[in-house]
């Protein structure tokens, strides 16, 4: 496997799992003879499928972006009916890599901290953007419309104001000075919401978000501590919506008190759940022996879809 993906030591990754006894190797060539299981980032476009050392040695397709971001190679049909396993995103993959989890915050703040943050705050909306050129979902167009309503600072490349990327200071921006904290993803696809959805359930942060993606949001996030602006049929309904809350402290402070409740794992945290389940799997792959006939099919097909409306 790529080194990159490698998250800490042996010890590290699966000291703490239900079934601990597994080993790590990213020295492909040194290691691929003895290895149970090969996991592959991507499929490589330029190389031809290598052949198992083994009949009973799995093949792992992994891939945590969604079909538009990610590389080609998986459309390279000569890796058809080549994976055993898929390891993604997408909750139906064999082993499955959210980028957060929330759980039960074990401690709460005071409510009248909240109330006093809130009194601190002056300015509507803020977003945090990198990537101007992916935008599957027409966000940028999306807050162009939003800003003739209200104020939206947009920090990053695609915007005037700096702050560094999921820096402390940023998070006691959120906290101080915005009521909103947009959450857009790059695309609409089943299942995909990235970590930049889980900055409002840092600790300490007092932010509501607002999201716009793929997954279903009220099947998996807790009531009441998001706006989807997709529940609105544009982005001016939305804006009108936010200045409305914003004048209603009582509302908006139940908001941030209901998001108090809950905190976010890191994203170590979900990869290393990932790589339990991986072991977990490989002690018992009798249960698990499986071939993907068409991983363009399973992977992208149906999975994304364009935005159903601006």
């Amino acid at each position: 496997m790529p080194e990159w993906i490698k998250r800490g030591s042996d010890a590290e990754l699966f000291g703490h799992c239900p079934v601990s006894t597994c080993n790590l190797s990213t020295n492909y060539d040194a290691d691929r003879v003895a290895a149970d299981a090969v996991v592959f980032h991507d499929a490589p476009s330029h190389k031809p499928v290598p052949p198992r050392a083994f009949p009973d040695q799995v093949y792992v397709f992994h891939m945590i972006e969604p079909p538009p971001i990610a590389g080609s190679g998986y459309q390279n049909t000569s890796w058809n009916s080549a994976f055993n396993w898929t390891w993604t995103y997408t909750q139906d993959a064999d082993i499955w890599v959210p980028y957060f989890f929330l759980e039960r915050s074990k401690q709460l703040p005071c409510l009248n901290v909240i109330r006093e943050v809130v009194q601190r705050k002056d300015t509507p909306v803020a977003w945090f953007v990198t990537n101007c050129q992916l935008d599957q979902t027409q966000r940028i167009a999306y807050v162009n419309r939003l800003q003739k309503i209200l104020t939206v600072h947009v920090y990053g490349r695609c915007g005037t104001m700096k702050c560094p990327r999921m820096a402390k200071e940023c998070d006691d921006m959120l906290t101080t000075k915005y009521f909103f904290y947009l959450s857009f993803e790059n695309s609409y696809c089943q299942d995909y919401v990235t970590e930049k959805f889980s900055r409002a359930f840092f600790q300490g942060v007092h932010v509501v978000p607002i999201v716009r993606g793929g997954l279903d949001y009220s099947q998996h996030i807790p009531e009441g501590t998001f706006i989807n602006a997709d529940d609105y049929r544009s982005p001016e309904d939305l804006g009108k919506y936010l200045k409305e809350l914003m004048n209603d402290e009582g509302t908006y402070i139940d908001m941030l008190w209901r998001i108090a409740h809950f905190t976010t794992a890191t994203y170590h945290d979900s990869y290393t759940y990932s790589w339990c389940q991986l072991c977990d799997k490989l002690h018992r792959l009798q249960d698990n022996s499986k071939t993907y006939p068409d991983l363009f099919e399973w992977y992208h097909e149906g999975r994304c879809w364009p935005p159903k409306k601006l």
